[in-house]
């Protein structure tokens, strides 16, 4: 064998080494992208599990055993606790005359010849508050007579419109079965154990069950008028949460606003059910939501996003995820919402222009400096589709993108911090669902959201949950409605 053959033979074998040792380089670093990613997603899942309600938009109900420590996202205000200087103050209030007066003498003067000779004075007077649990039955008699200056023809006398037959229950029975089921979140069958054991009524569940189905009827055209009312709000809040229906996960969507509450029950939560439950679509004021995309397709409206959302996401940031930026923001946020009260009371109305743009500008920095920390993660060789952001880079871009909508709030005083308008009037569903369960048909559920949506009207407008339903039952529901648009 000659030297150059040789050397042939020696590069063949180191070009064949070489590339044997190339593809396993290249199948490790294949191998190490992979678990890289499986080590990254691990510890995103490790981090989701410090979520919590405080931290998240989690609900309570999700914490389980490890609850975390309570902690307000509200900040002090500095104040000490309890009624502050000129407050004046609430307690129990005796609102009309006293049904009975009873006297108490001194003991040796109960059986004393000579006390009615005494010079008595109420040293004292103190006041005990008490109801009267007990049923109230009329019986309604049709007379009848033979007239004799109508050559002795029977007349007989009318029953009151309201008596339609042989044995009923009254207004007042209907409507606190009624208010018990709805406000009280009470079921049904709850109710009928409650009326049989504290007043002695014998009622049957279905009866109680038929009587909301007539008070849904009777509420059906005061809940079309409050639903046009509610789009014509200048700010509308909107809101939805997931209901447990007939065995299925159905939404319920809740619009409100200054004095005015509709709800509506769906099978979708996007935007297919907001162009059938048919308000936000040709909707031209204010909206203000929790950053919902489906909501941002109606361009009509000005969007205003939910503060609070962000205070706990950047409250995750800075306690489990430990970015920096994240705290600043927080205060930040607070800030402006603490000068604009602070200026409020002063009389002004909004901030002074360099205000605004002070604020605008520490806000650009702090998210500047978020993204800086956070960056866009190259795409490695080999690998799938584009690569992940990350829970942090995703809140960053809305931070960045969303800035107007989320500082809507500082441009227009009008605008609240949050969207607890509309979190609130739908948790009561949320209540209703944990203490009754689950609705068993999806027409119950509908009829309830139109009574809650006549009732919690009713109470914005300071008229109690008892009243409204008699007002229904007795058909002066619209006129009352009526007055309040």
């Amino acid at each position: 064998m000659t030297e150059n053959e040789f050397l042939r033979g020696l590069v063949a074998a180191l070009t064949k080494q070489n590339e044997e040792l190339l593809a396993q380089v290249a199948s490790a670093n294949a191998q190490i992208a992979a678990l890289t990613e499986r080590i990254e997603d691990l510890l995103e899942q490790l981090d989701k599990k410090n979520k919590n309600s405080r931290n998240s938009s989690k609900p309570p109900s999700s914490d389980g055993y490890s609850k975390p420590a309570p902690k307000s996202l509200k900040k002090s205000s500095g104040k000490k606790p309890g009624g502050q200087q000129g407050h004046k103050g609430s307690s129990m209030k005796i609102l009309r005359k006293p049904d009975e007066i009873v006297p108490h003498y001194p003991a040796a003067c109960l059986n004393c010849p000579n006390r009615a000779l005494c010079q008595m004075r109420v040293a004292e007077r103190r006041y005990e508050e008490d109801i009267l649990i007990r049923t109230h039955i009329v019986e309604h008699h049709q007379m009848e007579c033979c007239c004799p200056r109508q050559e002795n023809k029977k007349l007989r006398g009318e029953f009151p419109a309201h008596i339609k037959a042989t044995k009923q229950y009254g207004n007042n029975l209907i409507a606190f079965a009624s208010a018990l089921s709805t406000v009280g979140m009470v079921s049904i069958d709850r109710i009928q154990k409650l009326l049989s054991n504290v007043f002695q009524i014998s009622i049957s569940t279905g009866t109680i069950q038929n009587r909301l189905r007539s008070l849904h009827e009777l509420v059906k055209l005061p809940v079309k008028y409050i639903r046009n009312q509610v789009s014509q709000l200048p700010l509308l809040h909107c809101d939805e949460t997931g209901l447990r229906v007939s065995k299925k996960l159905r939404w319920l969507h809740c619009m409100c606003g200054e004095g005015w509450v509709y709800y509506a029950l769906h099978d979708k939560r996007g935007r297919e059910a907001m162009e059938e439950i048919g308000i936000i679509p040709d909707y031209r004021g204010g909206m203000l939501h929790d950053c919902w995309k489906p909501y941002f397709t109606y361009d009509k409206a000005e969007h205003a996003l939910c503060c609070a959302h962000f205070l706990r996401e950047l409250v995750y940031a800075d306690e489990v995820k430990h970015q920096k930026w994240a705290k600043p923001l927080e205060d930040l946020l607070y800030e402006m919402l603490n000068e604009r009260k602070r200026l409020l009371e002063l009389g002004k109305s909004c901030f002074s222009k360099e205000q605004t743009e002070v604020y605008s500008s520490r806000y650009d920095a702090l998210v500047a400096q978020g993204l800086e920390a956070n960056p866009l993660q190259e795409r490695r060789k080999g690998q799938m589709g584009a690569p992940k952001k990350g829970e942090m880079r995703s809140l960053l871009e809305r931070l960045r993108d969303r800035k107007h909508q989320i500082l809507r709030f500082v441009e227009d005083w009008n605008v609240p911090f949050t969207n607890n308008t509309a979190e609130q009037a739908i948790r009561l569903y949320k209540v209703k669902e944990k203490v009754s369960g689950c609705f068993r048909t999806k027409q119950g559920a509908e009829e309830y959201a139109d009574i809650m949506s006549y009732t919690n009207t009713a109470h914005k407008h300071g008229v109690g949950f008892f009243d409204a339903i008699k007002a229904a039952l007795t058909g002066t529901a619209l006129p009352i409605v009526a007055q309040w648009g």
